[in-house]
């Protein structure tokens, strides 16, 4: 059973690997229309109610294949309503002659329809109202005066209390979250060819993922991110910082050692560093960093940092204080292998490449992808945690769901793009995105990012380049 918005990225994957979405509602209309022939129990007319979207589209492929079989009427949910693309106006040509008004249903004995649901798909964001509202009504009336409903993918409505009630649902690939034979009546699970590669690898369907700012959102609504590092390098956190400003947070607050203060604080006026007592982390700055990740929604540990002793206390100790999420990242992942209960059961992404993982789980990764997935999974499962494991094809799990991002390009072997990877996915965590959804839609938004800049950079690409290609990415993929 998978979560409803799951079906929306499956559909933008499936056509970035290969089957368009006209292809899928054409198999979604044969599959209904199937179910229609399979249920009529001898009723001759087959009355289709379309809304405005794909499941819409839906029901004029599934008039397009009942006609010749059963007496076909479609009926719009807004008379004169203009279909949205040319997808959906190239199948309402199909049937556009069979098209009547609501009025229609007067003329029909319930008892001789069977009503095809196809008003609402499961793209809906709040109860509803007008035609629609009505529309449910009189199927439910139908329903109850005799007709056989079906319902395409969802009941319309559903998952909000106001919902058409079904004697089958006709869903497509799997279950939705929430469905029953109490909501849906009989859910029958139809396979409508979506390719394994949309399954299994992060595509633009993953941009569905992405936490929109509303139009009334003000400073802080967004995400406010932490970035913890630096010292033996200050170059990461703030590629870390800056990859988060352009990933969408709104706030960034960087905590360098002092000897790190000076490089971080010229880089960019967007930054806002605040400096340690002592040159080095140690765990008498614990108190400073605190109080900069309790006003945070997330924060990053790791980048750049070293691993001598007061280093490691002082990370240790922010991971067992700090109540957010967390990206763990570098010397941190080395700090938890060796006391693997500061981030067991938390809402935390650990990002190591191949040499961290075996600091962390005291493992080697195993040399086959469907090995290293097996591992990744295993581990994540056993923590409690997200892990992406960074490399050619990166692999991420949270112990129950795996996906597998094949983005990114050899140019990006070069310094400083892990720390960016991990910028990107606190920017997500912090605008409420699960530690899964930011892993995954962050490992998809890097790797595309260094796709961008490849074009022209080839293998001169830096990580600054990468950062500052990230709201390309968004520019690209992100729509309604």
């Amino acid at each position: 059973m998978l979560d409803l918005r799951e079906f929306r990225v499956l559909d933008r994957n499936s056509e970035f690997y290969g089957t368009p979405v006209s292809v899928l509602m054409d198999n979604a209309g044969r599959r209904v229309a199937e179910s229609v022939l399979r249920s009529s129990e001898g009723r001759r007319n087959a009355v289709i109610v379309c809304g405005p979207g794909n499941n819409g589209g839906d029901g004029f492929a599934a008039a397009f294949h009942l006609r010749g079989k059963m007496a076909v009427t479609v009926i719009l949910s807004t008379p004169g309503q203009s279909a949205r693309s040319e997808l959906l106006k190239s199948r309402f040509e199909l049937i556009s002659d069979i098209v009547c008004g609501r009025e229609v249903i007067d003329t029909f004995k319930p008892k001789d329809v069977v009503v095809v649901d196809a008003l609402l798909g499961s793209g809906l964001k709040g109860p509803p109202e007008g035609d629609f509202l009505s529309l449910i009504v009189l199927m439910d009336r139908m329903h109850s005066l005799g007709s056989k409903v079906i319902s395409v993918d969802v009941p319309s409505g559903f998952p909000t209390q106001v919902h058409v009630h079904p004697d089958i649902t006709v869903t497509f690939h799997d279950s939705k979250d929430g469905m029953n034979e109490l909501n849906s009546g009989r859910i029958e699970i139809a396979d409508i060819g979506i390719p394994d590669r949309a399954l299994k690898f992060t595509g633009p369907g993953e941009m569905v993922l992405y936490p929109v700012p509303g139009r009334e959102s003000h400073k802080g609504n967004n995400g406010v991110v932490t970035v913890i590092g630096g010292g033996g390098f200050a170059g990461a956190p703030t590629f870390s910082s800056m990859a988060a400003y352009r990933t969408g947070a709104d706030l960034v607050y960087t905590i360098v050692p002092g000897r790190s203060y000076n490089a971080v604080s010229c880089f960019s006026p967007n930054l806002m560093p605040f400096r340690t007592a002592g040159d080095n982390f140690s765990p008498a700055d614990v108190t400073t960093a605190m109080e900069w990740v309790q006003k945070s929604g997330a924060f990053v540990i790791g980048p750049g940092m070293n691993t001598d002793d007061a280093s490691s206390s002082f990370i240790e100790r922010v991971l067992e204080a700090a109540p957010r999420a967390a990206v763990v990242d570098a010397a941190a992942i080395e700090v938890a292998g060796r006391k693997l209960s500061i981030i067991e059961g938390r809402r935390v992404v650990v990002t190591p490449h191949a040499k961290e993982f075996e600091k962390l789980t005291g493992e080697s990764i195993s040399g086959e992808l469907a090995g290293r997935a097996d591992q990744i999974s295993s581990w994540a499962r056993e923590l409690g945690v997200t892990i992406l494991l960074k490399g050619a094809t990166d692999i991420i799990s949270d112990g129950n769901r795996t996906k597998f991002n094949e983005t990114g390009n050899p140019g990006m072997t070069v310094g400083g793009t892990g720390d960016v990877l991990t910028g990107i996915v606190a920017a997500l965590l912090s605008k409420g995105c699960s530690p899964f959804d930011a892993a995954r839609l962050g490992a998809f938004i890097n790797g595309s990012a260094g796709d961008v800049c490849f074009l022209t950079r080839s293998f001169g690409l830096l990580a600054t380049d990468v950062i500052e290609s990230i709201p390309e990415v968004l520019v690209r993929y992100l729509r309604d």
